[in-house]
């Protein structure tokens, strides 16, 4: 008898002694016991089929004899047509519930389930599934076998639920570039509270699906194929059979190791650094005085200019300092960026959060090539406190695509049935005026941002870059002393994937140094939020 035969034999006895002992540990004695008899029988066997078959059947009753009042497990995991059996489900015994038998068979990997459902939930046979799946039956003999070494493992194991569980947390995902054509990245994990806890666990060391999904108490079905979607957008990396979170992910705890720092920094140095800003608001006055803009919008333009210098003259002074080739690659979705992602507790209290006082969004821009009858329209945005992005969640989200269209079409005078523009966002219009973003007039909606013409952005904006040279040299000697305090730790397997200059925080130096001038009466903030200009060229 060949090797493959002998092993056709014990998975036919065990499927069918399955079948009748609805438990592996039953099961896997009752085949043995047949098997036994089988070694010791002394006369020639013409079916050894059927007969071990008949050996199997009495085997059992003889089982049952012994086992008569004990309880029993029905495990739930076989066709229809097993023989009724009492199922008592308790485990007074020790033997695994139904519960148990079908959570570790959820949590096999893709491979070993799908063989073991198609044995012994579906009764499909072992040359059948070889045939369907296109591989050997000595490979569906061997799965079927693994699978149940890997269950048993996991019947004896203790609980293995991580903390994300029971109590999940919420990722926010943004980046640093362009983003996607739909919002990528964060729109990949936007309200998705599974994809997000699958990143929050696989950043701190590579992991395979079935250790995502006993961290999560969640089926490996489900895990496998929201793996694959952050693979296929390149938020996660595959290495073997492992895959990790491919960003940087920071905490609350880590924000404020070095928000202190940070603060007194601004403290330390205010005079220096706000002597720099103090010049180069003046600058900027000289270059606006020729523009018919209210009150509100020249402070709004010089608070963007102002963070725009500061953010980008930070980057540049730690770019100097710790030199980082940092590409922005090509993403399916179109977008050229690098994510980043900020974890929190479901219930983060915001409010009481120290760190968010400092906040704000780097910039962003919208722009559009030959809208309506203005050869460009570019909106600028520099997301800020109090409020930051509070303007795009009204009844209906606000995308920077839309949000431009409809500041240009009010700022023109354009009905809007004439626009194409969805009319439900009309709706945002009162959200729009408490932002400050607009302001009512006569009962219609007005710009309450300034608007400038691309020819007087330029010019504004090459006087910003000449500026950063200057700001650079005065930050460098400073910024060197804080180094080391500002780092943050990244897991080992990302310390060459994550840029070096991505692993110190600055976010809140510019905030700090602004609320510094604020209360020494040398900058506003009533009434300069949110800092956004929008750019027409005609």
């Amino acid at each position: 008898m060949q090797i493959n035969d002998i092993e056709n034999i014990i998975e036919y006895l065990f499927s069918a002694a399955l079948k009748k002992c609805e438990n592996f540990e039953d099961a896997e004695d009752l085949t043995s016991e047949t098997l036994l008899a089988a070694l010791n029988c002394q006369t020639e066997i013409k079916d050894m089929k059927k007969w071990l078959s008949s050996v199997l059947n009495h085997k059992y009753y003889d089982m049952l004899r012994r086992k008569y009042k004990l309880p029993t497990v029905s495990i739930n995991l076989v066709a229809e047509d097993i023989p009724n059996f009492p199922d008592f489900r308790e485990e007074n015994d020790g033997r695994p519930s139904s519960d148990k038998v079908r959570r570790e068979v959820a949590y096999l990997s893709g491979k070993y389930r799908e063989v073991i459902v198609r044995h012994y939930l579906e009764g499909e046979k072992v040359q059948s599934i070889a045939d369907k799946l296109g591989i050997p039956k000595g490979t569906v003999l061997s799965r079927l076998s693994t699978g149940r070494e890997q269950m048993k493992k996991g019947f004896d194991s203790m609980e293995r639920y991580e903390k994300q569980s029971y109590r999940p947390e919420r990722l926010d995902v943004t980046c640093n570039g362009c983003m996607g054509l739909n919002g990528e990245p964060w729109s990949l994990v936007d309200g998705d509270m599974l994809k997000q806890n699958i990143l929050i666990t696989a950043y701190q060391k590579p992991v395979t699906c079935i250790e995502i999904a006993l961290a999560l108490g969640i089926p490996t079905a489900y895990i496998e194929g929201a793996v694959n979607a952050l693979v296929s957008a390149e938020l996660m990396k595959r290495k073997g059979s492992k895959v990790f979170t491919d960003f940087m992910i920071i905490t609350p705890e880590q924000t404020l190791q070095n928000l202190d720092v940070q603060i007194n920094f601004a403290h330390k140095h205010y005079d220096t650094i706000w002597g720099f800003f103090s010049e180069f608001l003046k600058e900027i006055k000289k270059h606006t005085a020729d523009l018919d803009l209210t009150e509100s919008e020249q402070r709004k333009l010089e608070y963007y200019f102002v963070l725009h210098l500061f953010s980008n003259g930070l980057y540049q002074t730690l770019q100097k300092i710790v030199p980082s080739k940092e590409e922005y690659p090509l993403r399916p979705d179109g977008g050229k960026w690098i994510a980043f992602g900020n974890q929190y507790p479901l219930d983060f209290d915001f409010e009481k959060y120290p760190a968010a006082k400092y906040c704000y969004g780097g910039e962003r821009r919208s722009y559009e090539k030959n809208f309506f009858n203005s050869r460009s329209v570019d909106l600028h945005i520099y997301d800020a406190q109090p409020d930051l992005n509070k303007y795009q969640h009204g009844e209906k989200t606000l995308d920077d695509e839309i949000l431009m269209k409809m500041l240009y079409v009010i700022y023109k005078g354009i009905p809007f049935n004439y626009t194409g523009i969805d009319p439900w966002y009309l709706n945002n219009i009162p959200l729009l005026v408490e932002c400050r973003i607009l302001r009512m007039e006569n009962g219609k909606p007005k710009l309450d941002i300034p608007v400038i013409t691309k020819q007087k952005y330029d010019e504004i904006e090459k006087l910003r870059i000449e500026r950063i040279y200057k700001f650079v040299d005065i930050c460098e000697p400073l910024i060197k002393e804080i180094m080391p305090k500002i780092k943050i730790d990244v897991p080992k397997h990302l310390s060459t994937r994550i840029s070096e200059i991505r692993k110190y925080q600055s976010f809140a130096i510019p905030v700090a140094t602004i609320k510094e001038a604020v209360k020494k009466g040398d900058f506003y903030s009533t009434n300069c939020t949110p800092p956004m200009v929008m750019v027409i060229e005609e």
